[in-house]
């Protein structure tokens, strides 16, 4: 006689930390399995570089599915993502206090990064900072959600590409935690709680890149009328403004609309000019002063733009014009004038 016993054995796995690869990144997470895969969903994020105007808004718009499917009854085979879980949002990259950075011309330059979602508005984040809870939604449904890139008002860009690339973490939250029960509080990164609840992992990358021209511009000149009842040299001056992105250098050319290699005034009648000559200096390091030759494009690195639109610190740059006195013996006519076109351009 033989006794046979059976023993079942039992074992009950407990993913310390259940987690979701982003596999199936824009649908609403049926027909997917396990359930951690379905929980999360990240769109249109990670599917490219990020290319963000310098001069406009910079928004990266994307979608995140952040619920949950019960383990019971046909859901095991349709996969329904049913219940609606919260999450929090992390990104990490270069960066410091409040501020991400990207790289280009000339070394760092700091960005703010805020996260859009429906219900909260923007938020602003902090590198390698847990933010605040966002609502996810029921039956997989993407919520539209966006990236807002905020340069501060006070940096100027050099021309070139800036660019930086970013970790993007989701921690869905405990769904059974009381926010006013400090024993048991909602916790969503390195929550004890896992049931019902996953992590994206591994992260997404996103590369953000900014491309900004160089931009260049001249204001302040005006009208100059100049009047002398003397056959002294004349002299007459106007300061005016010069900026360029990031304060880089700039080369200047001056032609006179009767000019063919001098700088001419010409008389009222049409029959009579006068010469004048024409003085460029900054006002502004690096200080430089050169006498300018008609439609000669003066280079070499003497002068260095605002890098504040307009000059908002002071005006930089000063134009004088010189009559000769040997130019003004027996003049002809009795008004002489001149177009004189002042062109700027990066070096």
């Amino acid at each position: 006689m033989k006794l046979l016993k059976y023993l079942t054995l039992l074992i009950f796995l407990n993913n310390a930390y259940a987690q979701s690869s982003n596999s199936h990144p824009c649908g609403d997470g049926s027909g997917i399995m396990p359930v951690h895969e379905k929980a999360i969903g990240i769109c249109n994020l990670d599917t490219q570089v990020h290319s963000l105007p310098a001069d406009a808004g910079k928004i990266i718009p994307f979608s995140i599915r952040s619920c949950w499917a019960d383990w019971t009854g046909n859901e095991w085979v349709t996969a329904y993502c049913r219940h609606t879980r919260s999450y929090t949002i992390e990104v990490r990259g270069s960066g410091s206090g409040d501020y991400f950075f990207l790289s280009g011309p000339g070394g760092n330059i700091p960005v703010q990064f805020s996260f859009r979602h429906p219900t909260s508005g923007a938020v602003p984040l902090r590198p390698s900072t847990e933010s605040t809870r966002f609502e996810g939604a029921a039956n997989g449904v993407q919520t539209p959600v966006e990236f807002l890139v905020t340069i501060p008002e006070d940096i100027q860009l050099q021309a070139g590409t800036y660019q930086g690339t970013f970790d993007f973490y989701l921690y869905q939250c405990n769904p059974w935690g009381d926010p006013n029960n400090p024993w048991n509080p909602i916790q969503c990164k390195d929550s004890n709680n896992t049931s019902e609840r996953t992590e994206l992992y591994p992260p997404i990358s996103f590369t953000i890149q900014i491309d900004a021209e160089a931009q260049i511009q001249i204001s302040g000149l005006e009208d100059m009328i100049i009047t002398s009842n003397t056959s002294s040299d004349i002299d007459a001056e106007q300061s005016f403004c010069v900026y360029t992105s990031g304060g880089v250098g700039f080369n200047l050319r001056a032609e006179s609309a009767h000019g063919n290699g001098n700088f001419v005034l010409r008389g009222q009648a049409g029959i009579d000019t006068i010469n004048y000559e024409l003085q460029v200096q900054s006002l502004s390091p690096p200080l430089a002063t050169t006498w300018l030759q008609e439609g000669v494009t003066a280079t070499g690195g003497l002068w260095h733009g605002s890098n504040r639109e307009n000059c908002a610190d002071g005006e930089n740059m000063l134009l004088n014009v010189h009559i000769p006195a040997n130019g003004l013996v027996d003049p002809a006519d009795s008004q002489y004038s001149d177009t004189l076109t002042l062109t700027v351009e990066i070096e």
